[in-house]
């Protein structure tokens, strides 16, 4: 059976991994740090401590003190996904446990309207002589064959049809913005990826 832990529990196992010296940790330094960090309670505390300790999580060692048990695996929920992540897959980003592909999702934007790339890619495009499609990845074709087979596109429509996430998407869109090949245009309430030639 799969140990799943919550934030809270994860926050403390934090705060245990901080008070813990060589001879093992003791509560009172693990409550003084999950207070002052984050504003948990000593009773809260004592649950969660005895929570871990019931799943072997935390035991008690030779010199009475407790420690983790570093071969005990557990896991987390990436709130951003929602996938189960074992804890040392994970990355903490702004008091979040978060799953190594969120987190270069959220980091890893291509910026759509950049001058400088713009000018950056024309530059290198011509350096190698690539024209229209050349030099790109095929996923990339396909996105720009479908923008031009269909009149322009919405960038969730193309994530769906393609089975990318809104960031996937929104990067592969930018290049192709960086190629002059795809430009925005707002038609209604909607931003359709239209030809840049349109």
């Amino acid at each position: 059976m799969k140990l799943m832990l919550d934030e809270e529990e994860i926050r403390i196992i934090e705060c245990i991994k901080t008070a813990h010296t060589d001879c093992g940790f003791h509560i009172r330094d693990v409550i003084k740090k999950a207070k002052a960090e984050y504003g948990l309670c000593r009773s809260t505390v004592y649950e969660i401590v005895s929570y871990l300790e019931f799943h072997g999580l935390v035991k008690t060692n030779e010199f009475g003190n407790r420690e983790l048990d570093p071969d005990i695996p557990y896991f987390v929920i990436c709130p951003a996904c929602g996938k189960e992540i074992q804890e040392n897959e994970s990355v903490k980003e702004n008091d979040r446990i978060i799953c190594e592909d969120c987190y270069l999702e959220e980091h890893q934007k291509i910026k759509f309207a950049d001058p400088i790339a713009v000018r950056s890619m024309k530059l290198f495009r011509k350096q190698h002589g690539f024209k229209g499609t050349e030099g790109l990845t095929e996923l990339q074709k396909e996105i720009y064959n479908f923008i031009l087979e269909d009149g322009g596109a919405t960038s969730e429509k193309i994530s769906k049809l393609f089975g990318l996430t809104l960031q996937e998407t929104m990067n592969q869109l930018a290049i192709l913005r960086h190629c002059e090949l795809v430009k925005e245009r707002k038609l209604g309430d909607e931003v359709y990826m239209v030809s840049f030639d349109s």
